[in-house]
C-alpha cells in the first residue's frame, strides 16, 4: 500500500487518537502509574507489528467491505481496541458511531466504495464486533 496524503495522514492520526481518548475517558477511573523509560532510538524496532490472526481476519474482512485503505496496522490496530473498549464500557451507539465515523468514510471514499458515511460508520464497527472484540 502507498503512503497516506499529509491531510489523511493527519485525519486517520486524529481519529486514532479520538478513539483511544473516548476508550480512556469510558473505563475505569483507577489509574495505573508507568514509569517512563528511555530507550536508545537504535533498539526501537523500525518494523510495523505484526498482525495476529484476529487482528488479520479484521483487516481482511474491512478491506472485503471497501473499508481499508492505506491506513498503517498501528492505527487499525487501536482504533480496533478503542472502539472494543467503547463496545465494553456500554458507550451509547451515536457516540461509538461519531468516533469511527472519520475513519470509515475516509477508507470508503479512499476505496471508491459507494457507502454513506453513517452506514460505512456502521458497518465499520459491526464488522470490529464481530471479527475483532
Amino acid at each position: 500500500m502507498g503512503r497516506l496524503p499529509i491531510g489523511a495522514a493527519a485525519r486517520v492520526g486524529l481519529v486514532a487518537a479520538a478513539v483511544l481518548t473516548a476508550a480512556a475517558c469510558s473505563g475505569s477511573t483507577t489509574v495505573d502509574r508507568v514509569e517512563a523509560v528511555e530507550t536508545p532510538a537504535s533498539t526501537v524496532p523500525a518494523d510495523p507489528p505484526v498482525l495476529d490472526a484476529r487482528a488479520t481476519r479484521l483487516k481482511n474482512t474491512l478491506a472485503d467491505a471497501g473499508l481499508v485503505a492505506d491506513i498503517p496496522d498501528e492505527t487499525l490496530l487501536a482504533v480496533a481496541r478503542g472502539l472494543c473498549d467503547q463496545l465494553a464500557a456500554g458507550v451509547p451507539e451515536e457516540r461509538i458511531l461519531e468516533t469511527a465515523r472519520p475513519l470509515a468514510s475516509y477508507a470508503a471514499e479512499a476505496t471508491h466504495t459507494a457507502v454513506p458515511d453513517d452506514d460505512a460508520a456502521r458497518h465499520y464497527v459491526e464488522i470490529t464486533r464481530d471479527t475483532y472484540c
